[in-house]
């Protein structure tokens, strides 16, 4: 993989690959990327993640609309995404803030045109 990360063989459940959130710097250049894009799919919805999911032009998931009760770490697993706890800090949140209901949440920010990581962390 890209970026030095290994990524098992299987994904989470019954996903047939993982994809993986990373979120980092290489060569002093912020990247957010998510790795085998080609596995986020849409398991469908589950307890604790029982959200919207949209997707871009090209049929990519490129967001979730969080619904009341959901778990970052569930909406993962059900997106197929190895580090799915991840997707909370892409979207700005630090260590366990939590998600808010109605929150528009980027999966891919390859799908969101014009998105800008903004590191919660300063």
């Amino acid at each position: 993989m890209g970026y030095g990360i290994g990524l098992p063989a299987d994904g989470p459940g019954d996903c047939a690959g993982p994809a993986e959130l990373f979120i980092g710097t290489w060569d002093g250049k912020s990247i957010t990327e998510m790795l085998r894009p080609e596995n986020v799919v849409d398991m469908g919805p589950r307890e604790f993640a029982e959200g919207e999911v949209d997707y871009d032009g090209q049929g990519r998931v490129a967001t979730y609309t969080v619904a009341a009760g959901d778990v970052v770490g569930v909406i993962g697993e059900r997106l197929c995404i190895y580090n799915g706890v991840m997707i909370a800090n892409l979207n700005g949140h630090k260590g366990d803030e939590p998600i808010q209901p109605g929150e528009v949440l980027v999966i891919n920010p390859e799908a969101v045109p014009g998105f800008e990581y903004e590191d919660p962390y300063g």
